[in-house]
């Protein structure tokens, strides 16, 4: 079944119309509703959103609620694992932390994988996403992120390593 995991980077955006990528995720979130694909927000991009705003502003009724467990934070633990091996992205050396690996996307992505929701929806390119695809790349973890800032691209939910071409304007 098709379901997505919206970061927290994705709920701010969301949440602030004053964000450049504020219509893209507008778009995916009615283009979810619509198909009745799922979308799951973890505990801990709840958390992070709450720090500056309270997580009652989103519409919360269109969301499913993903607690972090035991589970989760023993396959957390195994990605970070997986990561002082793996490769940056672009690189063919292993290398043991070459870039900053921030924990709480890591959990976010360890919920994902152990609960089978392939995507998570993002605008944070410069960890999620990379992070995300350091572990795809050895095999650690086959969640797939799609980036807000390349637009709206509704068939990269359905098959992810299958880019769409972009729209014209």
């Amino acid at each position: 079944m098709l379901q997505v995991t919206l970061d927290t980077s994705f709920l701010i955006t969301f949440a602030d119309p004053g964000r450049q990528n504020h219509p893209v995720a507008v778009e995916y979130y009615r283009h979810c509703l619509a198909q009745r694909i799922p979308m799951w927000i973890s505990v801990v991009a709840a958390g992070e959103f709450a720090v500056k705003q309270p997580i009652t502003d989103l519409p919360l009724q269109h969301f499913r609620i993903l607690p972090y467990n035991l589970p989760h934070a023993i396959k957390a633990a195994e990605l970070r694992r997986a990561l002082q091996v793996a490769p940056p992205a672009g690189s063919s050396a292993a290398v043991s932390d070459a870039r900053p690996i921030i924990l709480n996307d890591l959990k976010i992505i360890a919920q994902a994988a152990e609960e089978g929701i392939g995507t998570v929806i993002t605008e944070d390119e410069s960890t999620l996403a990379r992070v995300a695809e350091r572990l795809r790349r050895a095999g650690a973890a086959s969640v797939f992120s799609l980036l807000l800032t390349k637009g709206f691209a509704p068939g990269e939910l359905a098959d992810p390593t299958q880019p769409e071409l972009p729209r014209q304007t």
